[in-house]
């Protein structure tokens, strides 16, 4: 379990409490001058970066800026909010060797403990700030019985009520957004933030599952405020399309039909948002903007593929064939067409080998990265002509073939959940590979430009996280474990060195 504490410069830092992996690290783990637990945070931090990358399904328009405070309170031991009675004595220059001047808090209320404190004990911690005696702060403390309290966090009254309240919420669903949503805008930024993050972290099916309780006219207003941050509008759009109507559609399409490009940020969310209200016929108005307009710009196109994925992914509000049949426009601009390639595979899509085979063949050096996608496409595709296009394409270019058994090693598919995860992150790496190896332009050819071969990387990453490939056989020996072993086994090393880098070990006094 992953939370975060304040250091002693008043940013969170992250620590770990892990029942699968078996360990524990916390905040007083190492015993390092006070001046130097920014970096000990700092090493923790690397650490965990190394060990866990768990994945996360949550609002698909929306990112998580900061772990919720339901997070962090869940991974420390101790939780108090706790009234400021003595402030530090003013202190001379200090030395590394010196304790920093720690404050007196008497303990209010209790919000979680496994082993104590209780409410009107004192306790001590380091303060920064003008503070004043009688504040209430949010501490946290790690490593019961004895806690190594963090800096504390100076909350209002209501900022303090709220926080008593969490601890009551169910820990998922509908239920638990309703309580969050009177504060996306509250005027105390650490509720708005934290209230926004809820919903960010949250799976589409549990924001749609509020829509009868959304206050409809508050999410438009906020929708159409150009002051709104993009964050925040994207998760406005994602909530209207699930209270939502007919009504909306005029404002989603002139939002879509804008040249202003800070009203249309977060295109992929309002087309999102606009499909699921408008169903099938809002696919002619999408397709007519975006997919089949080749004056339409990179960033535009790819929006609205993103969108396309949402939909047939977590919604049945457009049916698959035909928001395939949006896609299938961008096979008539090559130098686009490998964005949906790895989409095509992935809902098994096999309807345009022809197409593909002849893509391949008048692909030009605008649309060379388009091969090695389409080599991966008819090596899982199970229709029988497929295996001898491959024949006939390793003769007219044996180089894209061989890119394409580098990054497609396995063969044959046993549907195993090994295969699938190998197959999955091969797009990827083909993608990347294609741009890399793409030739140099030339006179009269126009070359890609850096940043849309980069998005283009990205967005071939970004869609191989889902893709349920099939007819893949991946290797006996591949074991996911042990890379995170290895993983392990190289953190661990950092982070012994860096301890005993910064604890003075062999270091003469």
């Amino acid at each position: 379990m992953l939370g975060t504490i304040m250091n002693d410069e008043g940013a969170r830092v992250t620590i770990l409490s892990s029942g699968f992996l078996g360990i524990r690290i916390p905040w007083g783990a190492i015993s390092l001058r006070p001046s130097l637990r920014v970096v000990k945070g700092y090493v923790l931090s690397l650490f965990l970066v190394a060990l866990i990358s768990p994945p996360c399904w949550a609002c698909p328009f929306c990112t998580v800026t900061s772990q919720t405070l339901s997070e962090e309170m869940e991974a420390m031991d101790a939780v108090v909010i706790a009234r400021l009675t003595r402030l530090p004595e003013t202190a001379t220059a200090h030395t590394l060797s010196e304790e920093v001047p720690q404050g007196v808090f008497e303990i209010g209320d209790v919000l979680k403990s496994t082993a104590g404190p209780n409410v009107g004990e004192e306790i001590r911690t380091v303060i920064f700030g003008q503070e004043q005696v009688g504040d209430q702060f949010l501490i946290m403390g790690v490593g019961s019985p004895d806690f190594d309290w963090s800096t504390p966090m100076k909350v209002s009254p209501r900022a303090a009520d709220y926080l008593r309240l969490l601890g009551g919420l169910p820990e998922k669903g509908p239920e638990r957004l309703a309580f969050f949503q009177d504060y996306l805008e509250d005027a105390e930024s650490l509720l708005a933030r934290d209230a926004y993050d809820e919903f960010a972290r949250s799976p589409y099916s549990d924001v749609k599952g509020l829509g009868d309780k959304m206050d409809h006219g508050r999410l438009v207003t906020w929708i159409q405020d150009p002051e709104t941050a993009l964050n925040r509008k994207r998760l406005y759009l994602v909530m209207l399309s699930a209270c939502g109507g007919a009504e909306d559609l005029p404002m989603l399409e002139q939002l879509l039909r804008t040249e202003d490009r800070k009203v249309r940020a977060g295109l992929d969310a309002t087309l999102g948002c606009y499909l699921l209200l408008a169903g099938v016929d809002g696919m002619t108005l999408v397709e007519d903007l975006f997919l089949n307009n080749a004056q339409a710009e990179y960033a535009d196109t790819y929006a609205a593929i993103m969108a396309l994925r949402f939909l047939g992914t977590e919604t049945d509000a457009v049916p698959r064939e035909r928001l395939l049949q949006g896609l299938h426009c961008l096979l008539d601009r090559p130098e686009l067409a490998d964005l949906i390639i790895p989409d095509l595979v992935r809902w098994e899509d096999w309807s345009q080998v022809e197409r593909l085979v002849k893509l391949f063949k008048e692909a030009d050096k605008k649309s060379n990265w388009v091969r090695v996608p389409i080599i991966h496409f008819l090596r899982v595709c199970p229709q029988p002509e497929a295996e001898q296009h491959l024949k006939e394409l390793a003769k007219l270019d044996p180089d894209a073939i061989k890119r394409a058994e580098t990054f497609f090693p396995f063969g044959g598919g046993d549907g195993s959940p090994e295969a699938d995860l190998a197959a999955a992150e091969i797009p990827a790496q083909s993608t990347t590979e294609s741009v890399a190896s793409a030739p140099p332009s030339t006179p009269g050819i126009q070359a890609e430009p850096a940043a849309v071969a980069a998005a283009r990387a990205d967005n071939a990453s970004a869609s191989a996280g889902k893709l349920p490939i099939l007819h893949r056989t991946a290797s006996k020996h591949l074991n996911s474990l042990a890379y995170l072993a290895v993983l392990w086994i190289v953190g661990g090393v950092l982070f012994v060195v860096q301890w005993a880098i910064l604890a003075g070990v062999g270091r003469k006094v």
